[in-house]
């Protein structure tokens, strides 16, 4: 097998071409065995990637699963079935810098569903990308629980007061609270 350019191919990649063995003979002699000892190490290695792919595909879609209904169909619009933004945007009625802001709020969600996955099984940290306080916060698990606890027609100012009081957390509108189980909460 070699590599070459011809003169119909100017600026594309470098092709393959094989050549043929003329004769058996030339197979004679460890040839063969090395290439069957190829072929079995490079199915083998195959075999093991498809594995961890699987896993990994499994973990991706069950965090794509959790995400909310407009995220979640754009995610697997766009990265499952390689639909455009304008094919996207056709659906679900919207424009593209909406559908941009929707992108990168159900990247942000993924990010934190898969940031256990990703460390158990490459040992990588992922930062936070994120100036949220309530995010940022040592207590955020018990600070969101606290936010899904808080009924419909209830204000947030009692949230307000428990977080200063509590949690020592200065969250002065009700935005911010609002802003982050919009934008953080899965």
């Amino acid at each position: 097998m070699d590599h070459y350019r011809s003169s119909l191919s100017y600026g594309r990649k470098k092709g393959i071409r094989i050549h043929y063995l003329d004769s058996v003979d030339e197979l004679r002699g460890g040839l063969a065995e090395e290439i069957e000892r190829r072929i079995i190490e490079s199915s083998s290695r195959s075999r093991e990637r498809s594995e961890r792919e699987e896993l990994i595909d499994g973990e991706v879609r069950a965090a794509v699963e959790k995400l909310p209904h407009p995220e979640r169909q754009f995610v697997e619009l766009f990265y499952f079935e390689f639909w455009t933004y304008q094919q996207i945007g056709g659906i679900m009625k919207k424009k593209t810098h909406k559908l941009e802001r929707l992108h990168q709020r159900a990247l942000g969600k993924l990010q934190v569903l898969l940031s256990d996955f990703v460390k158990e099984q490459f040992k990588l940290e992922l930062p936070r990308k994120t100036d949220c306080v309530i995010c940022s916060s040592p207590f955020r698990e018990e600070l969101e629980e606290l936010i899904r606890g808080k009924k419909e027609e209830e204000t947030h100012s009692r949230l307000i007061r428990v977080f200063r009081k509590k949690y020592g957390i200065n969250v002065r509108t009700p935005q911010t609270i609002i802003g982050h189980k919009r934008k953080h909460m899965v």
